[in-house]
């Protein structure tokens, strides 16, 4: 892999760019570009996050995003083309590609909403990668999250009340980023999603159900502290809620650990 000097990656990744309305051609060139910077000393398991499960060139980060931030423009002006890049760059089983894509869908108007939730129903499935999932989610929702946050907490309603699991999943990682986004203040709304998930949640939904926690604990603890001493006194006869509890615990200083210990006590 060469050394990346920034300058020389600006032009390779404006040059690059400039194939954005040509799908096949832009998806020949991103090829070209990712095996330029391949990392062909990569040794999976050494370093850093789990190896991928599908192919990857093992380019650093900053080599995707100087293409991210190329396309910006293009995808700002041109939604249609950019969506048919995006569906062309997901169609191939590269991890990098798959990156892109999904940056790009965020970064196109979110008008209408259904062809952005259209396209994360379609291409995620039980099997797609953690890392993928999380980058639509992140990325690939972003503009919808600013700017249609109706929607976006609408479809998270669809996903947490279906029955498939995979679809809980999505619904419960919404969530964070949702928080995250300036303006948003409807606590109680999300308290009440999370009433239910967490009264009837499958055990698998779990590590999800309780990163939602975690994030609310870190945004607003004092109200996070309150629903969750809420939760254990509701909690008799319903394990899963004092399974939740208890393992928030180490989310709270330990005075608040006490309360909510005592709010279970009370609650069996």
């Amino acid at each position: 892999m060469p050394a990346i000097q920034p300058a020389r990656l600006k032009v390779q990744a404006a040059e690059l760019a400039q194939n954005a309305p040509d799908a096949e051609k832009f998806c020949r060139a991103f090829h070209a570009y990712l095996d330029y910077y391949a990392d062909r000393t990569y040794r999976s398991g050494i370093v850093g996050e789990p190896p991928p499960l599908m192919r990857a060139y093992h380019v650093p980060l900053q080599v995707v995003r100087a293409v991210v931030k190329e396309l910006a423009e293009h995808a700002a002006d041109k939604r249609d083309e950019s969506l048919a890049l995006a569906d062309m760059l997901w169609s191939e089983p590269y991890l990098e590609f798959r990156l892109l894509a999904a940056s790009l869908l965020g970064q196109v108007s979110p008008n209408p909403p259904d062809s952005i939730f259209g396209r994360i129903d379609s291409w995620t499935g039980p099997g797609t990668e953690v890392r993928l999932i999380n980058e639509l989610i992140i990325s690939g929702l972003e503009r919808l999250r600013l700017e249609q946050p109706d929607r976006y907490i609408g479809h998270i309603e669809d996903w947490l009340k279906s029955k498939h699991k995979f679809e809980n999943q999505l619904g419960l990682k919404a969530i964070p980023p949702l928080l995250d986004t300036p303006g948003f203040e409807d606590l109680p709304l999300i308290f009440r999603m999370l009433d239910q998930m967490m009264r009837s949640a499958q055990p698998s939904l779990r590590p999800e159900v309780l990163a939602v926690i975690e994030s609310l604990a870190l945004h607003s603890p004092k109200e996070t502290m309150y629903f969750l001493h809420q939760t254990a006194l509701s909690g008799r006869g319903n394990p899963n809620l004092t399974w939740y509890v208890r393992h928030s615990l180490k989310l709270f200083p330990s005075e608040s650990q006490k309360y909510l210990q005592e709010a279970l006590r009370r609650g069996r």
